[in-house]
């Protein structure tokens, strides 16, 4: 784990309510929005993470998926690119690791799906050639960072930046996020 570390429960949580309260939450609503507005023109939601962040990845999925769902309406196509392990170690063995996001969103993704990159550094090759690769094909990026934002941050549509140099409170905050956008998902796929 890079980044800082804390040597107390008391400091880990002061250092998480710290970076809590400098979050963007109006970034936070403009996902759920997002996701909304990709279950309304039936688009797909490809999220993807090295590490812990392929952990956030794929939970995130499964709240998107699962838990956001109501009863009698469509659910929301979420895919998590990091679980596709054949695949990851096909592109890294015979391409290159950096090509492993990038690789899918080629041959899965279509215009007007929506790309979401989730790096604690902001600056993961595989994570940033992936991006680059979304945003020649017209999908929407949601960048959810920690430290700085690293080069993710200026490159996303919406950037959400866990604004702290421990990775442990990054990525608990990313859960968060994730958390709460499936809530506030579900909540508009109620209304509608």
């Amino acid at each position: 784990m890079g980044g800082t570390m804390i040597n107390s429960a008391s400091a880990y949580f002061a250092e998480m309510q710290r970076a809590a309260a400098g979050m963007d939450q109006r970034a936070i609503e403009r996902y759920a929005d997002v996701l909304f507005a990709a279950w309304q023109r039936d688009a797909t939601v490809h999220i993807f993470g090295n590490g812990g962040s392929h952990a956030n990845a794929s939970h995130t999925v499964a709240d998107f998926v699962k838990t956001a769902m109501v009863d009698g309406k469509r659910r929301l196509r979420a895919l998590c690119m990091s679980d596709n392990l054949p695949m990851l170690t096909a592109v890294g063995n015979d391409l290159s690791y950096a090509d492993s996001f990038a690789f899918q969103l080629e041959s899965y993704a279509r215009t007007g799906d929506v790309a979401v990159a989730i790096s604690c550094s902001g600056n993961s090759p595989n994570i940033m050639k992936a991006v680059d690769a979304a945003k020649k094909m017209g999908l929407t990026v949601v960048g959810l960072t920690g430290l700085k934002g690293g080069k993710l941050g200026p490159a996303s549509d919406i950037h959400i930046n866990v604004p702290s140099e421990n990775f442990g409170v990054i990525e608990d905050l990313h859960m968060s996020v994730g958390h709460i956008a499936a809530q506030m998902f579900h909540n508009r796929l109620k209304g509608s």
